[in-house]
């Protein structure tokens, strides 16, 4: 498999796991990780040919992935942002639309694409890079590594501002003659009245004379069994069919030109195979005879093959490459001395969330999207977009498909709002190349089901160093704020939503990490949404016997994190005093890492005050952060230093109700910190809010408790 192989093979050695560089996966196998994206030469073909060979290789272990889990991981070198920025690379994003298919399909599996941009380090330093992330990275599907910086594309909201009006074009475009890319040039030639070219794989011939002024697909079915009984033929249903489906497209065919026509476009009409490139040369040799140079591509070929990973074979892999893969290179090859200056691709959310049954629509989509973005690179000033539709009332959606979207809150685009859609994009020329239009991308909402996530962490000095300086008596003890971010990290990957909170924290037992120093611990945590979508529930367990829990609780999700809550009044005015003695050492066990305390106010008897490091200041391995966890831990310290002056002696944290979150990123400087809370010995309960170097709450930290040690 080469050098880079070799070298994660060897690096996962060395920290401990049975890794091995072959090229084939074998039959014991439970963890595979797919090199060939990290080639470092790979023209257009073989970039393409690299997504075959990954979903070979991920359907070879696709029986062992649904019955038993396991993971399998991507990796591959778009400069360590999946292509946003217009990579040369750009068909590799394929690579991403079948994992995240992948993860939709294995529920028991665990599925990563790795971005990694392999400018200016070697084999041996790419490898440990790509081992830190398998080993410590987080639950999320796709990671793109450049240099130190660790980057997870996320869909915002982009709302459209109007500008002009679309250009007048000689425009071409392929699949537009029926269904919904119709209705969408339809709407633009009224905008902006055109010159059109339509590339379909409808042949236009004159209807079957028993067909004529017949409406309806029933209705059809009749006249040409009668014709054939009549004429002494057999009848073929299947073979009738064919001929029903020919006759419908091309009437539809027939009504676009005609309304193409009322809407004041002029318009010609060209039976294409868009997917060869001889074909498509010499079509649009045809409109540049009619109409001119050609100054605008909207690319809106398409065709499905559902089946899932473990069944779908090479052809059908390949008949849904064709006509967007094959058809988009085909149309780029045959415009490159055309003026463009518009450039459409129709790509669809599947290929920002994976579909189930959909490897590989989801693949073509995402290399789409990322080829737009390197045509946008290519052609300055261009307008270049990648429009990933949501399901529409139409096109390839059944009444059966229908159903099942609305069911799971997913909302349908009208055709007339689609088309309203495109129109609007084209004139906001300056606006994001890659959009998902018609409702924001959930993966959930596309898998249907509500299914389990599981995840294996593995905790050791080499990925958690700062968890070395929480020790009690000699051996680390995982400290709840890890199991908070865990939690975050985990449900915000899963559904692609902002976690608001943390609710009925539950703990069970502690977790001790013996092997913490010697090769690390694994634990297991596990995660299910709800039926709704609102929630979803964690938990953190052992990996042998996954019965046995230690934390469990509730993530609550929302799309924009809320504004924090008044505080509650305290029971008495905090008559705060200075505290006396040593803060760590003295009263804490905290090593150097978690002496995130910077001073204490004030302490009394109705709560405390302090000023907390926060994790930006810092190095801490396993970022960029969801949570806090510097500060969160700190507050928890500030509410011991509280029972201590309570109840009089040491304590520790024994129950959390809630963590609130008000923020999407930690804090950069210090935060304040306010404990407000009552004792009843032997115990303390508190709340403790936490404020940013502006005043504004940023989380808190709700229910705590601490029991008094013997």
């Amino acid at each position: 498999m080469g050098p880079i192989a070799d070298a994660i093979a060897a690096a996962l050695c060395r920290r401990g796991i049975n890794a091995q560089s072959c090229d084939e996966i074998p039959d014991a196998a439970t963890s595979v990780v797919f090199v060939g994206g990290l080639a470092p030469e790979l023209d257009d073909d073989a970039q393409i040919d690299v997504c075959r060979q990954a979903f070979r290789a991920l359907k070879s272990f696709a029986a062992r992935a649904l019955e038993h889990g396991g993971s399998f991981v991507t990796l591959q070198d778009t400069g360590g942002d999946f292509g946003i920025s217009g990579h040369e690379r750009a068909f590799l994003a394929g690579l991403a639309g079948l994992v995240k298919t992948a993860d939709l399909e294995w529920p028991l599996a665990s599925l990563k694409a790795i971005d990694v941009a392999r400018a200016g380090a070697n084999e041996t330093e790419l490898a440990e890079r790509i081992v830190d992330e398998l080993l410590a990275g987080g639950p999320e599907i796709e990671v793109g590594l450049s240099g130190d910086r660790r980057l997870c594309p996320r869909s915002v909201l982009a709302p459209i501002a109007t500008k002009a009006e679309p250009r007048a074009s000689v425009l071409v475009c392929s699949g537009g003659a029926r269904g919904v890319t119709a209705a969408t040039l339809i709407a633009l030639a009224r905008r902006s009245p055109s010159k059109i070219a339509l590339l379909g794989r409808t042949a236009l011939e004159e209807e079957p004379a028993p067909c004529r002024g017949v409406e309806g697909e029933a209705n059809l079915k009749r006249a040409l069994m009668l014709a054939a009984k009549a004429e002494g033929l057999p009848v073929e249903p299947a073979k009738i069919g064919g001929r029903v489906a020919r006759v419908l497209a091309m009437r539809e065919v027939g009504e676009t030109l005609a309304a193409l026509a009322a809407a004041g476009a002029e318009v010609m009409y060209l039976p294409t195979d868009v997917a060869d490139r001889e074909s498509v040369a010499t079509a649009l040799e045809q409109v540049r005879q009619r109409f001119g140079p050609i100054t605008a591509l909207v690319h809106g070929a398409g065709v499905v093959a559902d089946k899932n990973i473990v069944d779908k074979s090479d052809e059908q892999l390949e008949r849904v490459l064709a006509p967007k893969i094959g058809g988009l290179r085909a149309l780029l090859a045959a415009l490159a001395e055309d003026p463009l200056h518009t450039i459409v691709l129709f790509s669809s959310v599947a290929g920002r969330t994976g579909n189930v049954g959909q490897c590989d629509y989801a693949m073509a989509n995402e290399m789409l999207n990322k080829v737009a973005a390197r045509e946008r690179r290519r052609r300055p000033g261009s307008v270049v977009k990648s429009l990933g539709w949501g399901p529409w009332e139409g096109g390839m959606v059944t009444p059966a498909l229908k159903a099942h979207f609305e069911a799971h809150g997913v909302a349908l685009i009208p055709l007339e709002v689609g088309a309203k859609m495109l129109v609007d994009e084209l004139a906001e020329a300056d606006s994001e190349v890659e959009l998902v239009l018609g409702g924001e991308p959930r993966r959930a909402a596309i898998a249907g089901e509500a299914r389990p996530h599981s995840f294996v962490l593995r905790v050791a000095r080499e990925s958690h160093p700062h968890l070395t300086d929480h020790r009690i008596e000699g051996t680390v003890v995982l400290p709840v704020v890890q199991v908070l971010e865990w939690f975050t990290r985990a449900a915000e990957a899963i559904t692609g939503r902002r976690v608001a909170a943390i609710e009925h924290i539950r703990l069970f037992r502690g977790v001790t990490l013996p092997r913490f120093d010697h090769g690390g611990d694994a634990l297991a945590l596990r995660a299910a949404t709800s039926s709704d979508g609102a929630r979803i529930a964690l938990s953190l367990c052992d990996v042998v016997e996954p019965n046995q829990r230690y934390y469990a609780a509730e993530a609550v999700l929302c799309d924009t994190l809320p504004v924090a809550a008044p505080e509650r009044a305290p029971d008495d005015e905090l008559m705060l005093s200075p505290r006396p003695g040593a803060i760590y050492g003295d009263s804490l066990f905290h090593g150097p890492e978690l002496q995130v305390i910077r001073n204490v106010q004030g302490v009394s008897d109705g709560g405390i005050v302090g000023e907390l490091d926060t994790t930006a200041s810092r190095a801490w391995r396993d970022g960029p952060y969801r949570t806090d966890m510097a500060a969160l831990d700190g507050g928890l310290q500030l509410a011991l230093l509280f029972s201590e002056h309570c109840l009089g002696g040491r304590a520790l944290p024994t129950a959390l109700g809630a963590y609130q979150r008000f923020t999407a990123a930690p804090p950069v400087g210090p935060v304040s910190c306010t404990l407000i809370g009552r004792a009843q010995k032997p115990t303390t309960t508190s709340d403790i809010t936490f404020r940013d170097a502006q005043g504004k709450v940023v989380a808190r930290l709700c229910g705590v408790e601490t029991h008094q040690r013997p």
